[in-house]
């Protein structure tokens, strides 16, 4: 039995804290059990949170049967779409110190973390690897799809039909009908989006209980899970298996690969390396991304990457049934937190509905989900998802329009400033320069008749909900002067998926000289937001907040 982090130290048989817990309600047997924290992002704002309180009660009920005394505490969340500002990214690491500060603080022996949306799951990971403690991640679950006039509809939707609007391709009553129907909360917003990758990629790390990924939040399993979880982290606690034993090398690559089968959002290549980070590992994500991208095909089409939904994957089987079709490309010794290796996990898995969950004899696409391209303005790279690219898009030759806003670049598309051809870039939404997101433009220039035409290219976010020619985290990002501030408006930008690269059409001479001239204005932040400026890192470690990035 390993020995109690939370074991106190007494002094005459009394503790101050021994009083102060007693205090509500604890008795010394209590007090000699292994100390559990449940972190739960519970919030009555946001949607893909408002149902925890019960999965908490859950975990709490799972730890006392096993022999262990939980405590509750509560973290930051946003949702991407309802938090606004440049908070909606340095949120993540916000609650990662959150945990850290609950944890170890208070002496915990082990976490039970509870979340469910776009920053919150990656800072559960994050959080799990900085502290290396007996840990289980619960995911919360995806939101139900919506319908309407006995069609799909989801948060997707919301964002393409805005500019169908102003078009006059729909009318405001069906706008609003659409707004009634396509967040049936609670629940992450069902579709591929970047909630949703990063469960799969939890628990394809072994993070989280088989089947937790692709458990609606509506389940009954869910809560079932959650009580399991809260008994195994005693396991856990027990076998000294802690977070670094299960996020490895092996089994953050397995993650990735995963993420190019089910056509994961961009916002992965951020998270992934972000907990790789913290968990103090070797592997360069960027490499393995760009890798997988050419060895693992597109298995899965759930919006936007194809018609099919979050429910339609689990009852196909879930992720267990994807891994087994991909099983000879991932490194099955790697252990998860139910105590058995990903290969016994995956034995016993079957593909009940191969139209959905497809065998690599019959991908989607012979490609991954994700391609990184590099280039002249991009040296270190830029993302996109590849099986939300029209065929159309898949080179590109056109001219650049230039934005350092994301309202500048939407009011232009609405004032039909932006014509066929053109290479969109939104710049200063990197993590230095930001943080900031281009979805916004992005969905409404997909839902316009632009929207195979042009590209949308940004240092920032993305939502994984994006679809269309969208390049992400381009790096180095603007904020550090990268090249790609040498691009002014009517330069040719090309790119081709297919090699790999992306370049504007100038000599390396005029873009040194473009890049040295450039005037750079970063924005003076107060409060957290100037801490988070001061210390944030490069997008290819995961944009994480250390002081070892403070310039002196």
């Amino acid at each position: 039995m390993p020995e109690l982090r939370s074991q106190f130290k007494t002094y005459e048989g009394l503790t101050a804290p021994r009083s102060l817990l007693k205090g509500i309600g604890l008795t010394d047997e209590d007090l000699a059990k292994p100390r559990v924290g449940v972190v739960n992002t519970w919030s009555d704002i946001n949607p893909g949170h408002i149902h925890l309180l019960p999965v908490a009660e859950a975990v709490c009920r799972g730890v006392r049967d096993a022999g262990g005394t939980p405590f509750n505490f509560n973290g930051v969340n946003l949702c991407d779409s309802i938090g606004s500002g440049p908070y909606v990214l340095p949120s993540r690491d916000l609650l990662v110190n959150e945990i850290e500060v609950y944890a170890e603080a208070n002496k915990v022996d082990a976490l039970v973390l509870i979340g469910t949306c776009d920053k919150v799951v990656p800072a559960l990971l994050m959080a799990a690897g900085r502290l290396d403690l007996p840990t289980i991640i619960v995911t919360g679950g995806y939101m139900n799809t919506g319908k309407l006039n006995c069609q799909n509809v989801d948060f997707i939707d919301i964002g393409i039909n805005l500019n169908k609007l102003r078009e006059g391709k729909i009318t405001e009553e069906y706008m609003e009908q659409l707004v009634e129907a396509a967040c049936p909360a609670p629940g992450a917003c069902g579709m591929m989006g970047t909630a949703n990758s990063m469960s799969l990629m939890v628990e394809t790390i072994g993070m989280s209980l088989p089947g937790n990924a692709t458990t609606s939040a509506r389940s009954e399993r869910l809560h079932e899970i959650a009580y399991d979880a809260g008994r195994q982290v005693l396991t856990l606690w027990e076998k000294g298996i802690t977070a670094r034993k299960i996020i490895t090398d092996a089994s953050v690559a397995n993650a990735i690969k995963v993420c190019m089968a089910v056509g994961g959002s961009a916002n992965t290549v951020i998270h992934i390396p972000a907990a790789a980070t913290e968990a103090e590992l070797e592997l360069d994500c960027s490499e393995t991304y760009a890798e997988a991208s050419q060895n693992i095909p597109l298995l899965i089409g759930i919006r936007p990457n194809g018609p099919h939904t979050m429910r339609d994957f689990d009852e196909a089987g879930g992720l267990p049934a994807l891994l087994s079709e991909i099983k000879d490309q991932l490194d099955l010794s790697c252990i998860c937190v139910n105590g058995r290796t990903l290969d016994e996990n995956v034995a016993d898995a079957r593909n009940m509905n191969p139209v959905v969950i497809r065998s690599q004899k019959n991908p989607l696409s012979s490609e991954g989900g994700l391609v990184l391209l590099k280039g002249n303005i991009a040296p270190e790279g830029t993302f996109i998802k590849l099986s939300a690219v029209p065929p159309e898009l898949h080179t590109f030759s056109g001219i650049a329009r230039v934005f350092y806003s994301t309202m500048d670049a939407i009011n232009a598309l609405e004032r039909d400033e932006i014509k066929e051809h053109t290479a969109v870039f939104v710049l200063m939404q990197g993590p230095k320069g930001g943080p900031g997101s281009a979805y916004q433009f992005a969905t409404r220039l997909k839902g316009s008749t632009l929207g195979n035409t042009c590209c949308t290219i940004t240092d920032g976010r993305l939502s994984g909900a994006a679809a269309g020619a969208c390049f992400g985290y381009l790096s180095p990002e603007a904020g550090l002067r990268g090249p790609v501030v040498a691009v002014r408006d009517g330069d040719i930008v090309e790119y081709d998926i297919g090699k790999r690269t992306i370049n504007v059409l100038l000599p390396d001479g005029e873009i040194a000289r473009r890049t040295a001239e450039f005037e750079l204005k970063l924005p003076k932040r107060k409060g957290f937001m100037g801490i988070y400026q001061q210390t944030v890192g490069s997008i290819l470690k995961g944009a994480v907040m250390s002081g070892d990035n403070i310039s002196h």
